[in-house]
């Protein structure tokens, strides 16, 4: 997986909302962006108070609790089908991350 350490969370997940705004069965894309930021958080930071604070802040910018939050992920990983369209979905938004940090280094 890529570092994005040198661009705030808050830029590509702006940039990666324009780019996937629409609904797709039972999560949205600002969903499966709001898992992305989370694991890369988590990734990042572990569970250090940093981590728990960027986790905090992750939510609520994607107006999500934690409990919301893993209820739906709860959900979705039940069903086989909903979590292979939730990876392909995830799969996507981190590929339009990557080539968005490939147009900047070339720039």
């Amino acid at each position: 997986m890529m570092v994005i350490k040198g661009i705030g969370y808050w830029v590509w997940a702006v940039v990666l909302f324009a780019l996937v705004a629409c609904e797709t069965g039972s999560y949205s894309d600002d969903f499966v962006l709001a898992y992305a930021e989370l694991r890369i958080a988590e990734r990042d930071y572990g569970e250090t108070e940093n981590g728990k604070a960027m986790r905090s802040q992750i939510l609520q910018r994607h107006k999500l609790s934690a409990e919301d939050f893993e209820e739906r992920m709860e959900k979705i990983k039940k069903e086989p089908q909903k979590w292979q369209e939730f990876q392909n979905r995830l799969v996507k938004i981190l590929d339009s991350i990557a080539n968005s940090l490939k147009g900047e280094e070339g720039s």
